[in-house]
């Protein structure tokens, strides 16, 4: 009987060099917020319960009327009221409201902080004030909006349709890639063994197969809509006008009188 080769009987150790996989794991967390914002259901219930044309239309005008405002008593007006429907949310649903607008104020300081250095005081309280009102207005508007109920309320305000065709879409496909991208992902932290010094490389082949199924799925969709006679025709949305709207109407004529009234008057 022969005897066995030393290498077979030698014991192999494999020491696979650290790796943090922090460039990957890092992209993986930022497609996966992305995503989860994407799908994110609003609550249903709050203080109040308009209409998607009407919480719309009072999130707009709040948002174009604080930033025209030169008057600060119009703008602190504004931030009590935001304050006081924000005092009506439970503690989970208010952090999620109030993050994107922290985030925007902490980002207008940062960059008007060299503004103090020639005196302009003003300026750095103002702006990012009017970032945190606007910001707060639009992020109460998202959480309590579905994403097709934007289209509706687009197309019930007259809105062409080729715009809201693409709004419509941009929605799907961040949805579609973001979970081919997040599936690539696992795959290749899976598959990789050892240090991977070109993360970096692989990203961008990610990208590519990314933009290699988006071609796809364009042409897909293309031959669905030409199948089904699709004309890009989106029917107008005719929301029942309920005894509440008529509420939120009259908040933004009174948001338009004191606008009028903080410029003009006082």
């Amino acid at each position: 009987m022969s005897a066995l080769p030393e290498w077979l009987t030698t014991r192999d150790e494999f020491a696979p060099g650290k790796e943090s996989g922090a460039f990957l794991r890092k992209s993986a967390n930022a497609l996966a917020f992305v995503l989860r914002s994407a799908r994110y259901m609003p609550e249903r219930g709050g203080f109040f319960r308009f209409s998607p044309p009407v919480k719309l239309a009072l999130a707009l005008v709040t948002v174009l009327f604080v930033s025209a405002s030169s008057n600060f008593a119009f703008v602190a007006t504004i931030g009590v009221v935001l304050l006081s429907y924000l005092a009506t949310l439970d503690a989970r649903r208010l952090a999620r409201v109030l993050t994107p607008p922290l985030e925007a104020f902490v980002a207008s300081v940062l960059i008007l902080a060299p503004s103090l250095i020639w005196g302009q005081t003003r300026a750095f309280w103002i702006v990012p004030v009017k970032t945190l009102a606007t910001t707060t207005a639009l992020s109460l508007l998202a959480s309590s909006m579905n994403w097709n109920r934007f289209t509706c309320a687009f197309k019930s305000f007259g809105l062409p349709n080729a715009l809201i065709f693409i709004f419509d879409l941009t929605l799907k496909y961040v949805v579609v890639f973001s979970e081919i991208c997040l599936e690539t992902f696992d795959a290749l932290r899976l598959r990789s063994v050892g240090r991977n010094r070109r993360q970096a490389r692989s990203l961008g082949a990610i990208a590519g197969l990314t933009f290699l199924r988006a071609q796809d799925a364009a042409k897909d969709q293309f031959d669905a809509m030409t199948c089904r006679c699709f004309s890009c025709v989106y029917r107008r949305y005719r929301a029942p006008f309920r005894l509440l709207d008529a509420l939120g109407v009259i908040f933004i004529l009174l948001e338009t009188t004191a606008f009028w009234y903080f410029e003009s008057v006082v």
